[in-house]
């Protein structure tokens, strides 16, 4: 038997409501029993005396990317030592699954070199299998990407999807859903999701309205196109299930911050339509996605693995290449290289384009192709370009999630290095929520709010009959300490976290635990 008392703890029931001092008692994966401190009878239970300290449903990472490295490294300490129990992954219109074609293995294969794990599964169930068998410390639901599904339609070709290839996308989406994947997501500014057209989503709508479940987008511009993408996700939403979450919702580039007030508009108009929008968000305003996204046409349409061939093996292309770069007219100085699996360049990780070129005796531009030429997969980089005001004004939305947009990574850095915000999202985001509006609303957006988003049945609440996923911290010392420096390095105030009603080893603080992660299917 599992059966323990946490007593005495500042108790925020992921409600919203205000927090009061409590008693919860857990009976092997579930919550038991609740009641204000000294209240519940506590024979039987082993006791946990939780003095000072505050007691939340575990952290929902409403957007992260760990569908694979959450297989090379199960301990997926970069979520957990900041609070994460649960994680959405799937995000962009990438997900593991399905995997029917040599195609897409072998692109899977290159895109996660770095994990060193075969992609030997096909559908979500073998997937689900295979992420159960490597006993992760947090729990995984993931949604079923666009482009994946399209990649094993027609592979990574920019055209028009005929009849027939539509059905069968829709037979591939209907087999997810059945199989319990939370919904849709695409990636429209990526290969192969960017050569959709609406009506090609529209019949995966007709699917997500058939199962009632989510849309979420990565919306196909961020910036000069931004309100015309909003209006394509709510036009789409509207045609399916009415449910919308937008990805790592921004204004990307200073030209576009103003952007931000008709973006808001819109939003509310949908929602008072009857449109359930949600979104999340990082709390940093640096993203990070592959280098390859500076390159000039033809590449824009073209997937990393065709970009590394295409330069690698012309050297006059790479010439070419590196001259339109040139005229881009692009600050290379803001632009910041944080991993590789090149390891002629690994080193450089942490350091800008300028930098690193500098210290090499490149031009930028020649340094980057070179790199793009060795390693466009597994090459990631930081752009500055998002507005410290809209990032306030986002994160004051009561309908704003936390996301990291990040994998799960351990401690070092041995299947690459993380963004700060794999380790330090969740302290940043709830001190800033609650800095406007309180600890409640800060741990509300975190947990219950996710969990209703994905519809995670018994989860981000703490009352009797949940899964007992569970955070103990020090409201006083939570606080993110990774940056581009240090990445890696984990939040302080977490004192224990409980998966399933199991204590975690993950956190790195209690090395007595175990790892308690499941696939959540949804229903």
């Amino acid at each position: 038997m599992n059966d323990f008392m946490i007593c005495g703890a500042l108790l925020y029931d992921g409600t919203g409501h205000p927090p009061y001092p409590a008693d919860v008692a857990v009976t092997e994966s579930r919550v038991a029993a609740v009641a204000p401190a000294g209240k519940l009878h506590r024979t039987g239970f082993r006791e946990i005396r939780a003095d000072g300290l505050s007691l939340s449903p575990g952290f929902i990472d409403a957007h992260g990317h760990s569908d694979v490295s959450i297989l090379a490294a199960p301990e997926a300490s970069g979520k957990i030592s900041q609070g994460v129990t649960t994680e959405i992954t799937g995000n962009c219109g990438l997900s593991a699954f399905p995997v029917l074609t040599d195609e897409v293995r072998e692109h899977l294969d290159n895109l996660y070199a770095a994990y060193h794990v075969p992609i030997t599964w096909s559908t979500l169930d073998d997937y689900a299998a295979e992420l159960n068998r490597r006993e992760p410390a947090i729990n995984i639901a993931s949604l079923c990407g666009h482009n994946t599904l399209r990649a094993n339609i027609s592979g990574y070709d920019g055209r028009t999807l005929a009849a027939a290839e539509l059905n069968r996308m829709t037979e591939l989406l209907e087999q997810a859903l059945h199989q319990g994947a939370a919904g849709l997501s695409t990636g429209l500014l990526y290969t192969p999701g960017r050569f959709a057209d609406t009506t090609e989503l529209l019949h995966l709508m007709s699917v997500l309205k058939k199962f009632d479940r989510l849309y979420a987008t990565h919306l196909r511009s961020e910036g000069d196109q931004l309100t015309e993408a909003l209006e394509e996700a709510v036009f789409l939403a509207k045609n399916g299930s009415r449910k919308l979450q937008v990805s790592h919702l921004k204004t990307a580039l200073p030209r576009n911050w103003d952007k931000l007030d008709r973006v808001l508009e819109l939003i509310r108009n949908a929602q008072s339509c009857g449109i359930r929008l949600t979104a999340d968000r990082y709390p940093y305003i640096r993203s990070q996605t592959s280098l390859s996204v500076i390159l000039p046409p033809p590449y824009d349409a073209m997937d990393d693995i065709s970009i590394r061939r295409t330069l690698c093996e012309n050297p006059a292309e790479q010439q070419n290449t590196a001259r339109e770069l040139a005229k881009s007219g692009r600050d290379w100085d803001s632009i910041l290289l944080t991993a590789s699996n090149c390891m002629e360049y690994a080193h450089l990780s942490g350091k800008t384009i300028a930098e690193a070129s500098k210290q090499l005796g490149m031009q930028p531009e020649d340094f980057c192709v070179d790199l793009m030429a060795k390693d466009a997969p597994g090459t990631m980089a930081a752009f500055a370009g998002m507005s410290e005001n809209n990032l306030k004004r986002i994160l004051a939305e009561e309908w704003v999630c936390c996301g990291t947009d990040e994998s799960a990574r351990p401690f070092d850095e041995s299947i690459g290095r993380s963004h700060p915000r794999g380790f330090g999202s969740f302290p940043e985001f709830m001190k800033r929520v609650a800095a406007e509006s309180g600890m409640s609303e800060a741990v509300r957006r975190v947990t219950s709010l996710p969990a209703s988003v994905f519809s995670l049945k018994d989860r981000g609440i703490v009352r009797e009959g949940a899964f007992a996923d569970l955070v103990l911290f020090d409201e006083a010392d939570f606080h993110a300490n990774a940056d581009f420096t240090e990445p890696h390095k984990p939040a302080s105030g977490i004192r224990m976290v409980w998966v399933n009603g199991t204590l975690s080893c993950g956190c790195g603080l209690d090395r007595t635990g175990k790892r308690s992660g499941t696939f959540i299917r949804i229903c």
